[in-house]
């Protein structure tokens, strides 16, 4: 079964309104970047959290370009899942991996930094309902590649 974007929008919905579920989602992103040696499931694991970080970013994007989401609730959102795909984008540039894969998780480690980039500007414009359209609309091709890198 081929998991897109919009799939995935629709799934996450439900994070829309539960902040506290959002924040134990992070810690568990958080707690499976251990630092071991990248392996063909770590890399999943890890492209699957980046695909869920860029689907739950193009959410709170929409919300914000509907101007159904405060200012405020935008911006710590943005910062917080920013930071996630921020330290995340830093330790697949940095962690070993097993033989042949330096490629595909270097590559993860830019996609994640090309998703933490898109929370930067959300979190500096989160009222510019502009911003906020062009942030979901980078967020969800985004959330596709890091799809197909977790196959």
């Amino acid at each position: 079964m081929k998991t897109t974007y919009a799939a995935n929008m629709t799934r996450m919905a439900w994070l829309r309104r539960s902040p506290p579920l959002a924040a134990l989602l992070g810690a568990l992103v958080l707690a499976g970047c251990n630092g071991g040696t990248v392996d063909k499931q770590a890399l999943t694991k890890d492209a699957e959290t980046i695909a869920s970080l860029a689907t739950e970013g193009g959410l709170l994007a929409h919300e914000a370009a509907i101007g159904e989401s405060t200012g405020p609730f935008t911006r710590v959102q943005s910062q917080t899942l920013g930071r996630e795909a921020s330290n995340l984008s830093d330790a697949l540039g940095q962690r070993p991996t097993a033989p042949g894969l330096e490629t595909k998780v270097r590559s993860a480690g830019k996609l994640a930094g090309q998703v933490a980039a898109q929370f930067e500007l959300l979190r500096r414009h989160p009222t510019d309902r502009g911003v906020a359209r062009s942030v979901e609309e980078a967020l969800g091709p985004l959330a596709d590649d890091a799809d197909k890198l977790a196959k």
